[in-house]
């Protein structure tokens, strides 16, 4: 047995010899280059690195639903020039996490860019369009669909109340914040609709349900203030 074994272990010492031989040599080039041509090699190795890492860092922001305008949005950049706005700051930043919260206001406020702040740290960010039209692309996942965003231990739900839900819609909307409220996990719904005018609309099911702290966004919208000539916004359009 032995013997059978031997040339095999022979080739492997061969191969980790030559291996090592190479590294070798390959660190006698490096080290018999100029110290210009070193730190340009280095320069080099890092800046493929710090690609790298941008590259994982913009598939990670993809994979969480992150759109390509709030890629730049962070806790940091977010303007607290009012006490209105450094109280919604600190309700979204320090509650999410523990409690439901309803964002109103109308568009240009930074609803949604503290919800991607959100999204970065970890919570799962949808607009509720997308998650109907996850359902009506295979209606046999509507309870798939429901018990992944009904436990999930974060849910921010944008874009509701640009449209008018059929009875289906509000009923999978519906089931999904009743799954979580039998979880005990946080939802986090962003609107431009007031509290009053959500109720109007939808009832009061889904905010009994929630009892969430209400983040009224009413100050003036920043693409006012810029003074940006902006059409109406379309159903898909994603608030600032």
């Amino acid at each position: 047995m032995a013997a059978e074994t031997t040339p095999k272990i022979t080739c492997i010492q061969d191969l980790m010899s030559s291996f090592q031989e190479s590294l070798r040599q390959r660190q006698a080039e490096y080290d018999a280059l100029p110290e210009e041509e070193k730190q340009r090699l280095r320069d080099e190795e890092n800046r493929k690195e710090e690609l790298r890492k941008q590259e994982e860092l913009l598939s990670s922001y993809k994979a969480k639903g992150i759109p390509p305008k709030f890629y730049a949005s962070e806790w940091e950049n977010w303007v607290c020039d009012t006490d209105d706005k450094l109280k919604a700051f600190n309700i979204v930043k320090g509650m999410a996490w523990k409690t439901n919260l309803f964002l109103c206001g109308k568009s240009g406020t930074g609803k949604t860019h503290l919800a991607m702040c959100l999204t970065k740290d970890g919570a799962k960010y949808r607009r509720l369009p997308d998650i109907f039209r996850e359902v009506r692309t295979d209606f046999n996942s509507e309870q798939e669909t429901i018990d992944y965003y009904g436990t999930i231990k974060l849910l921010i739900i944008d874009e509701i109340g640009r449209q008018k839900f059929s009875s289906f819609e509000y009923n999978l909307f519906f089931e999904i914040i009743d799954k979580r409220w039998n979880h005990e996990v946080p939802t986090t719904l962003i609107t431009n609709q007031t509290e009053k005018e959500f109720l109007a609309e939808y009832g009061t099911a889904i905010i009994d349900r929630l009892r969430p702290v209400i983040v009224d966004f009413n100050w003036e919208s920043r693409r006012e203030s810029l003074n940006l000539d902006i059409p109406s916004p379309k159903e898909d359009d994603i608030d600032f």
